[in-house]
Parts: structure tokens; sequence; C-alpha cells
């Protein structure tokens, strides 16, 4: 559904990061026109793709007054890029209340602002709302793996939301839900660190509570296991010398960046002082610390099921001859 209603206030600013996936970009893009919830602008920002991407992004910005093209002269990252997408929304509706990131190749359910705007709507003190989510192949087909499930509605000590979020949250997940607008800000939009999803949900919990749809309204691409620190670097940093702060173990640098936010600058007053940062670092640093270890642990328990099962067929494959030639020789 395509609209050409001029539209002045939106409620909603929906920022879309565009790089090289124009196979699924038109999909995409539909999926987000098509919302039931039509009170939203969309910003897409193009870090310089080579493929059709903005041929596709400016015809849907001639049919629909909602979508404003933006095409970055020089290649920025995923981090920036994302920041840009906030800001130029920002900057063009500053009177928006909420903002949403938008893949460029995933689907949303035409309900998915609806009953997103709706929740942080019935509770102002919550910061996030984000639906459950299926994952679908390159073809749209539903995969096996089940919705997960998570929030932290009703826990009013940020103490505990933190301690919590840190242990189960799925930050790849969370990232596409709506965001209150001062709250994201507040927490720095995204800080130019690896995982940085992580680091962005923690800070957030300190200043409010999440909550769940538990409806799928978001359809994950999934394309197989291709997360991997050095790719991140690569996207975030892209052809540049990076940083070395990017070589540091992830839940030591977010710990020194929460100690700089919260104790060094003070931004988290009220919600936290800047002797409660202190605080914060720690409890991240230890806290995620050991999520990192429990994470290598399942990953080496899976290599070793997969490599067993490798191994077992592989050894089924070569005994086969000689089960026969033994069945052959045996009297009957």
């Amino acid at each position: 559904m395509i609209s050409t209603s001029n539209l002045l206030m939106p409620r909603v600013i929906v920022g879309s990061p565009l790089f090289n996936h124009a196979s699924h970009f038109r999909e995409s893009i539909e999926s987000i026109l098509s919302q039931t919830f039509t009170d939203f602008a969309l910003v897409l920002v193009d870090d310089g793709s080579t493929d059709a991407t903005p041929e596709i992004a400016r015809e849907y910005e001639a049919l629909d007054r909602r979508v404003l093209y933006h095409r970055n002269e020089v290649r920025l990252g995923l981090i920036d890029n994302s920041r840009k997408a906030f800001a130029l929304g920002r900057e063009r509706h500053p009177e928006a209340e909420y903002f949403a990131w938008a893949s460029d190749h995933d689907l949303c359910h035409p309900r998915w602002l609806e009953r997103l705007v709706a929740a942080l709507d019935a509770d102002p003190t919550v910061v996030l709302a984000y639906p459950q989510n299926r994952r679908i192949g390159p073809s749209g087909e539903i995969l096996k793996r089940k919705p997960w499930t998570f929030d932290t509605v009703g826990i009013q000590s940020k103490w505990t939301r933190l301690h919590v979020g840190i242990r189960r949250m799925r930050a790849g997940n969370m990232v596409y839900g709506l965001f209150r607008m001062g709250a994201l800000q507040r927490a720095g939009v995204y800080r130019k660190v690896v995982v940085p999803d992580r680091l962005l949900f923690a800070e957030l919990s300190l200043y409010g509570p999440f909550v769940q749809v538990p409806l799928v309204l978001w359809f994950r691409r999934w394309y197989g296991r291709e997360f991997s620190l050095e790719r991140q670097r690569a996207s975030f940093f892209p052809g540049r010398r990076r940083p070395l702060y990017a070589y540091c173990p992830w839940w030591i640098s977010h710990a020194a960046s929460l100690f700089w936010t919260f104790t060094v600058r003070g931004d988290g007053r009220p919600e936290v002082s800047p002797a409660a940062g202190i605080a914060v670092a720690l409890q991240y640093v230890v806290l995620a610390g050991l999520v990192h270890v429990w994470q290598i642990l399942r990953s080496l328990r899976g290599w070793f099921v997969e490599s067993g099962v490798a191994l077992y067929q592989h050894l089924r494959r070569r005994l086969r001859p000689l089960r026969r030639a033994i069945r052959t020789i045996m009297p009957s």
C-alpha cells in the first residue's frame, strides 16, 4: 500500500541503513510501507551500494512522500550509517516520539508498527518494545528455530534489569524494535565498539524496562552463521585504520564505555550517579565476561556435536563396503 499523503509531523521515524541487498530490498520496503500504522516517516540511508539499491530507493521516494532517500558520498560503515539514519530522521522530524531501525532484507508483519506503538503508548516508563520473530531463509521459507522470548516488564530495579539483560538479551533480535526517542538518544544511539547492540541495551536498561509483544511480527532473513568479530570490524570501520580498542575484548571495551559515560562524563544523572557508574562498569565486565565464556563453551559443544555426526557418517560410508564383503563370505 503506497501512500501519497503529505506527512508533516509523524509520530515514528523508521531508519533503514542500506548496503547491497537489492535482491530483497524491494520486498523489505514494501513490508514497511504496507503497515497498518501509517503515521511514520521512512529514512533510507545508502552507504554506497553498488547494486540496484539506489534505483529501487529513488523509485519509492518518488512514489511515497513518507520516504526520504540519502546516499553517502563516502562509505561510513554500519554503525555510523545507522547513526546517520537516526540523525537525519531526527533533524527532519524533531517532533517524532519513537524511532525504529529496519533492515533492508528482513520482512515486517503489517501490524509490526501498530502493535509496538501501542505497547509504548500503554506504559510511558517502557523505553523499548520489540516483537517475537522467526527466521526465514534466503527464499523466504520459515526456518525451524522457534521464537525467543524475553523482556523486563515489571522489574522496577534498574540493577536487576541490567543484571537480567546482560545474561538473557538477544541483542540482534531486539535492535529491530521500537525505541522511545529520548531514551535512545541518552543511550548514545550506537557507540562505536564491536557488538554495539549489547552495549546499547545494557545502557538503555538503566533508563527503563523493555517489553516484548507476544506475537511474531518480524521475519529475520537468515543466511547462516555469519557473525564474527573480524566481520564486524570490517563492517564498522571500512577502508580505514581500525582503532586499537576494536581489538579489545568486547566486554572490557563496553565496561570502559559505561565508566566513561556515567562516571567521567556524568551523563546518566539522575538515574545513574557517577559513583554508581563504577558499579555499573564492574557488574558489566564480570557478567558479560561470563556470558562470553558461556558462548564459547556452547559453540565448542556445537562444534563437537557436528564433528561427531560428520565423523560417524564418514565412518559409515567407509565401512559399508567392508560390511557387504563380510556378508558375502559369511554362511547364510
